[in-house]
């Protein structure tokens, strides 16, 4: 087996681990808020999670650290599917790649179909995501329990039926398919022509009787309730300052004055020049 093989399969077995560890199932997708707070508990850090709209659609999403905290901030111009894989994501880095984070601050994270990734650990974070969030096992009954052995059995519905079993979106389901070669690289293109047809991935997820959450942009920002407290006491109790302000908010696209602060001293160049690098 070459190289990359290798390194792969390194992390897809670090995902059957992390299952293991902490007992999760193999539906994932619909349990990574819980998971994230499992983890923070459980590896005694501070973990936030910021889903925030970027104009860039390659960027998918990034991991950072600041003021002590873990931060995973998410790219809601995205569909909610490929939200979950990049949380997924992010969390290989979180357990693999801690140290370095607090050297680096951020690592990016591309998009999942992009060939063009060089990358072996972004590569290796990817194969944790496939396996974390679609278990090649749980895979393999499902397609013999309706009775699919060979690609030319596996459809467009399929297709949707897998997205909603594991909370996924449509891309990520055809690119696993063809990790675990249950289909060869012309049925993943004749499979995704349904992507090029606007409406028609929407309308058969409806026929289906499933809605389109995973398949449209949520364009949402979102910091949670407890987390503008806990921003709102440290600030007042002087262990935060307002560059400190400038930048947690500029993850999610906004200003401190959007949550009621007052600008009272001229921004830090090092904020600003954070912000205009992260916003580009």
């Amino acid at each position: 087996m070459d190289k990359l093989n290798d390194s792969l399969n390194i992390g897809y077995e670090r995902a059957i681990n992390f299952r293991d560890k902490y007992g999760l199932g193999n539906y994932c997708g619909k349990n990574l808020l819980d998971i994230l707070s499992r983890i923070e508990e459980y590896e005694k850090i501070s973990l936030k999670l910021i889903r925030t709209h970027f104009s860039n659609l390659k960027l998918a999403g990034f991991i950072g650290y600041k003021n002590n905290t873990y931060i995973i901030v998410t790219n809601s111009n995205q569909t909610l599917g490929k939200e979950r894989f990049t949380i997924a994501h992010e969390i290989y880095h979180l357990l693999e790649n801690r140290v370095y984070l607090k050297k680096k601050l951020i690592i990016e994270q591309p998009e999942y179909n992009d060939e063009n990734i060089k990358d072996i650990n972004e590569k290796r974070a990817n194969a944790f995501a496939a396996e974390l969030l679609m278990p090649k096992e749980d895979i393999d009954e499902y397609l013999k329990k309706i009775s699919i052995d060979k690609d030319g059995g596996i459809s467009e519905l399929t297709i949707i039926e897998m997205q909603n079993l594991y909370g996924v979106d449509h891309t990520a389901v055809t690119k696993r398919l063809i990790e675990l070669n249950l289909i060869d690289d012309d049925k993943q293109k004749d499979l995704e022509k349904i992507l090029k047809d606007e409406g028609k991935l929407e309308s058969l997820t409806k026929n289906l009787g499933y809605d389109n959450k995973l398949n449209t942009p949520s364009k949402v920002k979102s910091l949670s309730a407890k987390d503008l407290q806990l921003i709102k006491s440290n600030y007042d109790n002087g262990y935060i300052d307002y560059n400190d302000l400038v930048v947690i908010f500029g993850y999610l696209g906004c200003q401190p004055e959007d949550f009621g602060y007052e600008q009272y001293e001229e921004n830090d160049k090092n904020a600003n020049d954070f912000i205009n690098n992260l916003l580009s």
